[in-house]
């Protein structure tokens, strides 16, 4: 080996072992906090009483603002509830961002085969900051995070049957995952077909492992429960009706299910006009920046930490655009969006509690209009990067 490759292999072994220990550490005194109080500001306790009410065969939607999840995450869940608690917690977390950072790694490596570590300590050091709640709190949201990010470097690499677990992982983890699995198919076809055979799979396994009564059930309490929430008008999330709100506009359920709709049809089209004009893994990315955005801004119950959700999608598109000038205005906008997301609300908390609720969907519109106006105006919303 040469020495400028022997130089380039040492600084891409750094820039990644400095991504990793951005999360590690966060990760080892959450891990600390939770050995001494499991509980606390942790959302696991929720996932615990579902597994234990999963075997105990007692309902699952017994608390109507409690367990907002399929039946089958009781059992997705059930080996870490099978540990003591303080060890299965940290794994838990463990394995939430673990997904991330191999998300991250995956996608970038498609990006950028030779040097993706300056790449991946960037979108790293920015996703970092929206994602710290999900980590302390234990909630789904990293672990879909970082599927998101797994999805699109599988999509990317035409690998169909990886892929498609990814998709029914995400609906594994949050109901929302739907949404990528409609999107998805319009432009890869060639999922479809493991697809729909890991989708029955997924649907038939609480009857693999319970009574059909009892698996029925759940799925009526699962229906009942996300179909009530999905009307909500609560003002506690921050959604783009909450940002709507804090402008002085009201919107009935009603109002807000036909905008949602609206959106989602606005999305679909988007995303086929951008798939046709842009090459991988641009493409797959694109997607992934369209379906969390728009689970962002219309999903009705996504609260202020749900934003880690968009977090590392975000981070790549802005660590990609830093690096050339025709592109690094975008590039700087986004990491001021992570950063604001991430930082503003903890800083500004004591002043005004409800500043996320507001901030979050605000900044990520911003991005909205500007991917789709960019979407509408070229197609491809990466043709600068992508021609480099």
């Amino acid at each position: 080996m040469v020495k400028g490759d022997a130089d380039s292999a040492g600084r891409r072994r750094r820039d990644f072992a400095i991504g990793l220990a951005l999360w590690l550490l966060p990760l080892a005194v959450v891990g600390v906090m939770v050995a001494r109080d499991s509980s606390r500001r942790s959302v696991t306790p929720v996932f615990h009483l579902a597994s234990e009410r999963w075997w105990a065969r007692s309902d699952l939607y017994a608390d109507p603002r409690g367990y907002h999840y399929l039946p089958q995450f009781a059992l997705l869940f059930a080996p870490f509830h099978a540990l003591p608690k303080p060890v299965g917690d940290v794994l838990w977390r463990g394995v939430s961002v673990g997904l991330v950072l191999w998300g991250l790694a995956a996608f970038l490596r498609r990006t950028a085969p030779d040097e993706p570590g300056r790449r991946f300590l960037v979108a790293c050091a920015l996703a970092l900051a929206p994602c710290l709640g999900a980590v302390r709190n234990g909630q789904t949201n990293l672990a879909f995070a970082g599927l998101c990010m797994l999805l699109a470097a599988m999509l990317a690499a035409e690998r169909p049957g990886a892929s498609a677990i990814c998709l029914v992982a995400l609906i594994a983890l949050k109901p929302l995952g739907l949404v990528l699995v409609l999107l998805a198919p319009w432009v890869y076809r060639r999922v479809l077909v493991p697809l729909v055979f890991g989708v029955t799979a997924f649907a038939a396994l609480p009857f693999a492992v319970a009574p059909v009564d009892y698996a029925a059930a759940m799925y009526r309490g699962a229906w009942t429960h996300v179909s009530g929430w999905s009307v909500t008008t609560e003002s506690r999330f921050a959604d783009l009706t909450a940002l709507l709100r804090t402008a002085g506009w009201t919107l009935s359920a009603t109002a807000s299910l036909a905008l949602r709709a609206a959106a989602g049809l606005a999305t679909l089209l988007l995303w086929w006009r951008a798939a046709s004009r842009t090459r991988e893994p641009w493409r797959a990315l694109t997607l992934v920046l369209l379906g969390t955005i728009y689970l962002m801004l219309f999903n009705p119950m996504t609260e202020k930490n749900s934003y880690a959700i968009v977090a590392p999608a975000f981070a790549v598109a802005a660590a990609v655009f830093l690096e050339r000038p025709e592109t690094r205005r975008a590039g700087n906008a986004l990491a001021f969006v992570l950063v604001s997301v991430g930082v503003l609300p903890e800083l500004l908390w004591r002043l005004t509690r409800n500043f996320g609720l507001w901030w979050d969907p605000l900044t990520v519109l911003a991005v909205a209009i500007a991917l789709a106006a960019t979407i509408l105006r070229r197609g491809d919303a990466f043709a600068a990067v992508a021609a480099a």
